[in-house]
């Protein structure tokens, strides 16, 4: 990248440049006069980055003094390759059921250490009224379908301690701002197999959500159908769009090894 580029940042882009470094040192991992050598940066701006990594857990330092990458970049690149994989075998059935209603479908994950849910891929609604969030975005767990969904497979003792770090706060007259109610909505969740954001999360906007399951019969992300509440009814919900959406996530998780 250019450093004329306007989005360059430079202290991010010196962190990815050791990141990249040390990626490609080998398992003996470099010293920091290697890496200040290599990175052609001063040894102190070399240093000062390297405690910020460390303390992110993206870099570790050995006994010798020698780093080399750290566990977190494993667990960050195990999430990558899954939400990869889901997200291309999902793919063409969520086109599909985007052709089929003409309305707006998520794919998301959960992203347990922060207590949200996380939008892999989109199909645009083929109508005139766009929805903001793209691919990438972070949406609450307590007011969205997907959310509902995605910690339906947790214990609710853990969905409580999600909760605590997210809060709760009223996003609309209709958001869930209480634990136990939210509980009582995810036993509900459970039982009948998908999720319904009824004007919780954004004024005007109706969602309905199933969820992925993968080969252990896990949930490991869902699939929702979001539009205007004029054109999501909920009569429409229940008479169509909640047989669609279950029926979308079933064929993703049979290709996900899911077995019946």
């Amino acid at each position: 990248m250019s450093v004329s580029d306007k989005f360059y940042i430079q202290s991010i882009n010196r962190a990815l440049l050791i990141v990249d470094i040390i990626a490609k040192s080998g398992d003996a991992g470099l010293s920091l006069t290697a890496l200040a050598e290599k990175s052609g940066l001063p040894v102190s701006t070399v240093y000062r980055i390297l405690e910020n990594l460390i303390s992110w857990q993206y870099i570790l330092e050995d006994e010798f003094g020698f780093y080399k990458l750290g566990f977190e970049l494993i667990t960050l690149g195990s999430i990558a390759g899954n939400n990869i994989n889901l997200k291309n075998i999902a793919h063409p059935h969520i086109a599909k059921l985007g052709e089929l209603t003409r309305e707006t479908v998520y794919l998301a994950v959960l992203d347990e250490d922060n207590a949200c849910a996380i939008y892999i891929d989109k199909i645009e609604s083929k109508g005139n009224i766009k929805l903001a969030a793209g691919i990438g975005s972070r949406n609450r767990i307590h007011s969205t379908a997907n959310g509902k969904i995605l910690v339906s497979g947790l214990k609710n003792e853990r969905i409580r301690e999600l909760l605590s770090t997210a809060g709760m706060p009223a996003l609309t007259e209709s958001t869930i701002t209480d634990t136990d109610t939210f509980l009582d909505e995810i036993d509900k969740v459970r039982t009948q197999g998908y999720a319904i954001d009824d004007i919780e999360n954004e004024p005007g906007v109706r969602c309905v959500a199933a969820p992925i399951l993968d080969d252990k019969n896990r949930i490991v992300g869902s699939v929702s159908l979001s539009g205007i509440s004029s054109s999501v009814t909920l009569e429409l919900i229940h008479l169509k769009y909640k047989f669609l959406i279950m029926e979308t996530a079933q064929t993703i998780s049979k290709n996900l090894g899911r077995k019946d």
